[in-house]
């Protein structure tokens, strides 16, 4: 049987005990896009390099699988940290839309009013 490269909600009580925050998902990011602790660190995210670098580590632990491969040239994304990236990304976009739907949902409905008229006739 394969498997499945996505969540499905029989599995919703072993994801709730998962507590990745969403800051570590743009950390990571952050490090796969500069291809670099240290950049990431210094010029994406405004903090420390051991302090991003062992935000990754925390990351890798929680997700049981090492995601970045680190050398003195820089990192690069092991195979799963590349599919861990794409869905990453997809999660940021989630939450995004999530925020900003329940932002408009608390504003109370605004009355609308709709004209038209026929020209030519």
């Amino acid at each position: 049987m394969p498997e499945k490269d996505f969540v499905s909600w029989s599995h919703a009580r072993e994801i709730w005990e998962i507590a990745m925050e969403l800051r570590h998902l743009r950390y990571f990011i952050a490090v796969a896009d500069a291809g670099s602790l240290t950049v990431a660190a210094e010029q994406k995210l405004h903090t420390s390099q051991p302090s991003l670098s062992r935000q990754i580590r925390d990351l890798e632990a929680e997700v049981g699988v090492q995601l970045i491969h680190r050398s003195a040239h820089g990192v690069e994304l092991t195979p799963a940290g590349k599919v861990f990236l794409d869905h990453t990304r997809m999660a940021l976009v989630q939450a995004e839309a999530a925020k900003e739907a329940a932002q408009r949902a608390a504003q109370p409905a605004r009355p609308s009013f709709a004209l038209g008229f026929m020209s030519g006739a």
